[in-house]
């Protein structure tokens, strides 16, 4: 599995436990609320597998010095606090077939609060391997998978109920290392949300409070998320997509179990390297231009916006993803990646709405024209920019039949972007004992799927990658033949 696999499974669960809210009057708007039914951009995410996380940290401390205590009793009061303010991420997911709605229900039941796995991994000795040492997992260009999926809460989503949020801590060998994983279901919060309350609860555990300056209450009321005919809609979403409830583990046939075999590999890309691609993009498009006769002189042209980060590491991930693929001309092919609707919509959904606001977005282009260099580059940047533009124009507009769009693309042509490198993801993970010395995406699902986030260092971005491993050599030379410096290992 994978192109790493030294570990395996070699974690022992040391106990279980659960941690509920804190009782606490001042939790977010919907407080109170014994269900929260899920609104129409939420109901696309109940068939797919959860967000996966692994955060992996060197612990500071004397030698010989175990400072896994410590830390567990600090993060398990640390949640306590938050979910007092993220109470929705402490229910289950539940089937309601009086009405055919799926909602969170945070009602406390035989079983309140959010399951709390303690862990142990083995030593090198114990599993023949290099064993789970935080360094090497966080040094290592190509992921250890079996660790990883080791590292994460197991999380079933297939049947309802089901929880939304689950947590493990893992001692890794030599009493200072700590791995901490979550499991989340993605029918309840989008990467926005997700990264917010790991801020918040980071928060807590640094500070005391969960809600810092920068960091207000969230609010989870689902009528601040209106779509004309929203409910009609999420009700016919539900019938396409899981038409067996409360069993939702038929989402229009797709396999996800191939998903672990691919290799994954992560880069990273440094500030200079960034500034460098995207100074050389914008140069390509006003060449490109002008030799079209489009030029700022001309009454019907405005000044074009450089290139974002975002739209430039795409094009480049999107053209090596063609590459490694050895697609051609005649080959048509697709980038799809989620837009933030939270300031988009009217009224907007302000930045503390814990749930999905996501509109998928697609870039369409023939192969043919995404090779050949920076001609190719500059291509994929406009058709990523010009699906920007199409979403910019119109955030609602084919919200109610964007998935089924989807099923129907062929996915050994298709590249997909998650998260962003907005998301300043070592920043927002610091709990009190240092930022993470690595934070992946464990649960990615296809082979050609890119995550961005915000790297370690200052304008650094990490791009983590999952693809058929006989082609990760060319997609990996065609990324980092980008990069302003020669290339050099990952660390």
């Amino acid at each position: 599995m994978g192109e790493a696999g030294a570990a395996g499974a070699a974690v022992r669960v040391l106990a279980v436990s659960r941690v509920a809210p804190a009782d606490d009057a001042g939790s977010g708007g919907g407080a109170g609320e014994a269900r929260v039914k899920l609104s129409f951009f939420d109901t696309a995410w109940v068939v797919l597998p959860p967000i996966q996380r692994v955060f992996l940290y060197d612990l500071p401390g004397g030698d010989g010095a175990d400072e896994f205590p410590a830390a567990v009793r600090r993060l398990k009061d640390a949640l306590a606090a938050t979910l007092a303010l993220y109470r929705p991420l402490a229910g289950n997911l539940a089937y309601v077939a009086e009405t055919g709605d799926v909602v969170v229900d945070c009602a406390a039941g035989g079983d309140p609060g959010v399951a709390f796995v303690e862990a142990e991994a083995a030593a090198p000795d114990d599993d023949g391997g290099g064993g789970m040492d935080v360094r090497r997992l966080a040094g290592d260009e190509a992921h250890d998978i079996p660790a990883f999926l080791a590292l994460v809460p197991g999380h079933d989503t297939r049947v309802l109920p089901a929880p939304v949020l689950s947590v493990q801590a893992t001692r890794l060998p030599g009493g200072r290392g700590l791995a901490l994983g979550l499991s989340v279901h993605h029918a309840v919060a989008d990467g926005q949300a997700v990264w917010r309350f790991v801020g918040a609860w980071a928060a807590a555990a640094r500070e005391g409070s969960p809600v810092t300056k920068v960091l207000g209450p969230p609010h989870y009321d689902r009528a601040a998320v209106h779509v004309p005919n929203g409910d009609e809609f999420a009700r016919e979403m539900l019938r396409k997509v899981a038409p067996n409830l409360p069993v939702t583990n038929t989402a229009m046939d797709y396999d996800f179990s191939q998903r672990f075999r691919l290799g994954r590999r992560t880069f990273y890309l440094a500030a200079d390297d960034i500034r460098s691609l995207k100074h050389r993009i914008d140069a390509l498009a006003a060449a490109n231009d002008a030799a079209a006769g489009d030029s700022a002189t001309t009454t019907t042209t405005k000044k074009k916006k450089p290139v974002s980060t975002f739209v430039a590491l795409a094009a480049l991930g999107w053209t090596a993803f063609v590459r490694a693929k050895a697609l051609a001309a005649g080959d048509d092919t697709y980038l799809v990646f989620l837009a933030d609707l939270r300031a988009r919509l009217d009224p907007p959904v302000g930045d503390g709405y814990l749930g999905n606001c996501i509109k998928g977005c697609l870039a369409m282009a023939d192969a043919g024209d995404l090779l050949g260099g920076d001609r190719g580059l500059l291509a994929a940047c406009r058709a990523i920019q010009a699906a920007v533009a199409e979403m910019e124009a119109a955030p609602l507009a084919g919200t109610e039949r964007w998935l089924q769009r989807m099923m129907t693309l062929p996915f050994q042509r298709l590249c997909n972007v998650a998260a962003s490198p907005r998301f300043r993801v070592y920043e927002a993970s610091d709990f009190g004992f240092g930022r993470p010395a690595r934070v992946e995406l464990v649960s990615m699902n296809h082979d050609g799927e890119m995550v961005l986030v915000g790297g370690r260092e200052d304008g650094e971005v990490q791009v983590s990658v999952s693809l058929d491993p006989a082609r990760m050599e060319e997609f990996k030379a065609h990324v980092l033949g980008h990069r302003s410096a020669a290339p050099a290992a990952a660390s």
